[in-house]
């Protein structure tokens, strides 16, 4: 349970980084519990606001929740936070009271308080442009072409780390993932060692191939390997059909039919 927490506290920290909107909605719940508690709406907006807390820093909740959205996403919980409507309603009940000039400058330091406060979402490093449609990271887009041109129309199985994965089938629904984002949809015990070992911090490329092998899985996605890697890989049956940024696409034996998953002939997935 301290573990969990720990967790949420760390994903409350980076989530918030260096920006002072906390202390903002801290002031602006002060000022709401102090000077507009006996509101109906006050309560109501104060009730979600503590519920949603209570929910993301409270242990059990945490883990039925990670449960069911994974354990790296967890601090999306934090997106239900009513953080814009506290603050403007705090702002709004106070300036209202206030006339004239003072109203006026009072709008602009409060405008002025959040624009401080806040942090720009469009800022370098939070966005990046992509050249596909369907704006995923353009190395994802180049190795969902390449394993789709070097397969031509053969049902394959795919596997990629925590990163490739969750986008390749928003790039194109028809490619065959052996498992999806923290494992889940594999089924056996064989499977998940394959996403243990290709999400490891460091790879240990004859775990991964050998995993591969055994799953009948077609194509493996891992990062660039040197020689001695590349040479593990190809023990194994994998050959190298291409590369994109900092990953290589291997696939098992001559073709995408060298080898096939008994899972591809249990129902039409596309």
């Amino acid at each position: 349970m301290k573990e969990v927490l720990k967790q949420s506290v760390n994903f409350w920290q980076s989530y918030w980084g260096d920006s002072l909107m906390p202390w903002l909605l801290l002031a602006a719940v002060f000022f709401l519990v102090i000077f507009r508690r006996k509101k109906k709406s006050t309560k109501y907006l104060l009730f979600y606001l503590f519920l949603v807390l209570a929910l993301f820093f409270c242990p059990p909740a945490a883990r039925i929740i990670q449960k069911c959205i994974g354990s790296s996403v967890y601090w999306r919980v934090l997106w239900l936070l009513p953080v814009v409507p506290v603050i403007a309603v705090a702002m709004t009940e106070f300036l209202k009271e206030r006339k004239g000039i003072l109203q006026f400058l009072l709008v602009i330091a409060a405008a002025g308080a959040v624009a401080v406060c806040g942090k720009g979402i469009c800022q370098a490093g939070n966005y990046k442009l992509v050249h596909n449609y369907q704006q995923v990271p353009d190395e994802v887009a180049a190795i969902c072409e390449m394993v789709k041109q070097d397969a031509k129309d053969s049902e394959f199985l795919l596997a990629a780390d925590n990163y490739i994965g969750p986008y390749v089938r928003v790039y194109d629904p028809s490619i065959y993932m052996l498992f999806n984002r923290e494992g889940r949809g594999g089924a056996g015990e064989g499977v998940r060692q394959l996403y243990l070992e290709i999400n490891a911090p460091v790879f240990n490329y004859s775990n991964i191939a050998s995993a591969g092998k055994r799953l009948f899985c077609n194509y493996l996605v891992v990062k660039i390997p040197d020689k001695q890697q590349k040479s593990e890989l190809e023990l194994y049956g994998y050959q190298e059909v291409g590369t994109a940024g900092s990953y290589a696409l291997y696939r098992l034996g001559d073709s995408a039919d060298a080898v096939r998953n008994p899972i591809l002939d249990r129902w039409d997935w596309r």
